[in-house]
């Protein structure tokens, strides 16, 4: 929140300062009537999903996007390339 404030007395608009963080003007007018001032009041997910990939998948999954065959595509070619 104190972000926004500083970027709306130094001249920007509210809806763009809170563009630039993710969020929405709407958001900051309920936290801001709530009397919340804290940097960010999202709860997000206590928990992590039970789908997530492990170190090891991730270290391999990245390492077969970034490869030669891979690389200078976008990931909606990959799909394609990949579903064939």
């Amino acid at each position: 929140m104190k972000l926004v404030y500083e970027a709306v007395e130094n001249g920007a608009r509210r809806e763009k300062a809170a563009e630039v963080l993710g969020l929405a003007a709407r958001t900051l007018e309920r936290w801001r009537r709530r009397g919340i001032e804290g940097d960010d009041c999202r709860c997000g997910p206590r928990t992590e999903p039970s789908n997530k990939l492990s170190e090891v998948e991730r270290q391999r999954l990245l390492s077969i996007v970034n490869s030669a065959e891979y690389r200078d595509l976008s990931p909606r070619s990959n799909r394609a390339s990949v579903a064939r």
